[in-house]
């Protein structure tokens, strides 16, 4: 598991844009210090401008809450063919830089397992947060990203309740 406080951690667009739907961008540099979004994962959050949750990032971004970083050249031929653009540029400058990588991709987050790399995702930093007393409760936040498409399986939700204190 990640620790609470770290000096810098690299995000994927998935926790970036789950974290902009529920309005709590912020909490992610105040939990982590330096929130560093590569290039290509920028670009990907960004993709649609005016879908609310691309405003928020934008706004987090000139806010200067997000330190944007350029990709470095990977060559991707040992890499899974299913992992994104954004997946490989997190993995690669997370490595680069020996620090966690946010993530929620089930494939990614076993790619940067498997290279050594500190993982935690959306869901994680919730439960985190839930147990330093920055949010109330878990549970309506996750309701919240799956009435918007964010997958979460049965199984994995309750794990998620019960490690925040809210099972039923």
């Amino acid at each position: 598991m990640v620790e609470s406080k770290h000096r810098l951690v690299v995000a994927d667009a998935g926790p970036l844009i789950a974290f902009a739907r529920l309005d709590l961008l912020a909490l992610l540099p105040e939990m982590f210090g330096t929130l560093i979004v590569p290039e290509t994962v920028l670009n990907e959050c960004l993709h649609v401008p005016t879908r609310p949750d691309a405003r928020v990032i934008q706004q987090a971004m000139d806010a200067g809450l997000l330190d944007i970083h350029h990709d470095q050249a990977v060559v991707a031929e040992d890499w899974p063919p299913a992992l994104g653009a954004g997946e490989l540029a997190a993995i690669c400058l997370a490595k680069t830089l020996d620090c966690p990588v946010l993530m929620d991709d089930k494939l990614a987050r076993r790619v940067a397992v498997s290279m050594g790399l500190r993982i935690i995702g959306t869901a994680g930093v919730l439960v985190r947060a839930k147990q330093q007393t920055r949010i109330e409760a878990v549970a309506p936040l996750l309701h919240t990203l799956q009435a918007s498409g964010y997958h979460l399986a049965p199984d994995l939700l309750e794990h998620i309740l019960q490690l925040a204190g809210e099972q039923k």
